[in-house]
């Protein structure tokens, strides 16, 4: 039986909600890493960062054929019996199943929307990537002759298979080297990867069925 791991994490501030999936077709394991259960690591690593090795590197140490990553501020719709053979079949032959970014196209737009919305005192997005060196990423990669930069990601949810490990360490990899940003470094190392992918139907923070954002709620569960 195929086995499908969910994960999601909550760092910095109680646990806003929890998940429960389940399918009669595939093997189903859950976890949900949050300051109770995690080691806190506080003089090494800011929550958002820690995040990461959930959400970038949960194939180290969980043994499952399919991983999904939940983000914090998503809640799991329910509008499919069986979700995890849902996600299956979006994936098809494909090792990686994405929804496509919604606000740009591009890690250069993503940059320029960021970086702009931030000079305008964009609380949500100062207090996540202040600091963070993404121009200079942006130049990084269009350093690159062979990088194409025509594709933009929303990674808040998100499927691959145990094959795509590789390039999984590779964004946290850049996340570490360059910023949290992870949306900018990763149409980089998916074009790097050679790998195919499909894309859930809709958008990630509007109309779809597999998820609902709540950020507003979920920043409520931080702590100052």
């Amino acid at each position: 039986m195929t086995k499908m791991h969910f994960v999601s994490a909550h760092f910095g501030g109680p646990v806003p909600w929890e998940f429960e999936v389940k399918s009669t077709s595939i093997e189903v394991t859950t976890a949900y890493y949050n300051d109770w259960n995690t080691p806190s690591r506080h003089l090494a690593m800011h929550p958002r960062l820690k995040s990461k090795i959930p959400k970038m590197l949960e194939w180290r140490f969980v043994d499952s054929d399919w991983y999904v990553w939940i983000d914090s501020s998503l809640k799991l719709n329910n509008k499919f019996s069986d979700l995890p053979a849902q996600i299956l079949k979006v994936a098809g032959d494909n090792p990686l199943v994405l929804f496509k970014h919604t606000a740009a196209e591009s890690i250069r737009d993503e940059a320029k929307r960021v970086l702009h919305s931030m000079a305008n005192n964009h609380e949500y997005l100062i207090k996540r990537y202040s600091g963070e060196p993404i121009l200079e990423q942006v130049i990084h990669y269009h350093g690159d002759p062979d990088f194409v930069d025509n594709q933009l990601f929303a990674t808040g949810f998100f499927a691959y298979h145990r094959r795509a490990a590789p390039m999984l360490q590779e964004w946290f990899n850049h996340t570490v080297t360059w910023s949290l940003q992870c949306q900018i470094s990763f149409p980089y190392v998916l074009q790097k990867s050679n790998l195919g992918f499909s894309l859930f139907e809709g958008i990630i923070n509007g109309d779809n069925p597999y998820v609902t954002w709540h950020w507003q709620e979920r920043e409520k569960n931080l702590y100052r």
